[in-house]
């Protein structure tokens, strides 16, 4: 008796039709690739001005007393 290969067990029958993809995902994996970097960027910039917050740069005035004046108004 002979037995003849079922149709399962054979993969290379069968054909995989792929379809384009829905409406809107293309748009919708590109906003979700585009919010991905945009937040990986603002983090790693908050990260950074953090650093030199803590540093004491960044040039900020942070002074409690004004500097003085060099206003004289004896000079007359």
């Amino acid at each position: 008796m002979a037995t003849s290969p079922s149709k399962d067990s054979n993969p290379s029958n069968k054909q995989s039709t792929s379809f384009p993809p829905k409406r809107g995902q293309i748009k919708a994996r590109i906003f979700e690739s585009l919010v991905k970097t945009l937040s990986s960027v603002a983090l790693k910039t908050g990260e950074a001005l953090g650093r030199i917050r803590k540093e004491g740069g960044g040039g900020g005035s942070t002074s409690d007393s004004p500097p003085p004046s060099t206003y004289n108004s004896d000079m007359n």
